[in-house]
């Protein structure tokens, strides 16, 4: 295995994407197989318009995996960006092959480009709870009788 293939998932995203220099590396990397616009054809992969925000497998009159069908997963900015770096690591047995997307703001800026060309919205995921800061509780004031 290629050291490349054996490198584990990055979880990280780079800042807010670009969509902008996310269609660029659109076009450089994706286009040969995908298209992105509203009534694009599949070709050697599925068509992306809507693609974003959308359950897995599930563009009309493409042969997906059956692993990626049965998987059930919905398209948020985390699965892209694990998917976009290896789709057999998220998927084991998908059809798609790809050089991983290594920098984390490419990954970024490529999915802010999938979500400007979706009806789709994703649900952010939940922000971290702060602990709360410790306070003394309140001190009751006795009533004087």
């Amino acid at each position: 295995a290629s050291a490349a293939s054996a490198a584990a998932i990055d979880p990280s995203m780079g800042g807010p994407g670009n969509p902008a220099h996310g269609e660029q590396l659109f076009k450089q990397r994706c286009s040969v197989c995908h298209q992105p616009d509203p009534g694009g054809k599949n070709g050697v992969g599925p068509a992306l318009y809507g693609a974003y925000g959308r359950k897995a497998g599930q563009a009309p009159g493409f042969p997906y995996s059956d692993n990626l069908k049965k998987s059930g997963m919905v398209w948020t900015p985390q699965r892209l960006n694990e998917w976009i770096q290896k789709p057999d690591a998220l998927v084991p047995g998908a059809k798609m092959k790809l050089a991983p997307i290594s920098q984390a703001q490419d990954r970024a800026d490529i999915i802010a480009f999938l979500a400007s060309r979706s009806p789709n919205k994703v649900q952010a995921a939940p922000a971290p709870v702060k602990a709360a800061a410790h306070t003394a509780p309140a001190k009751k004031h006795a009533k004087k009788s």
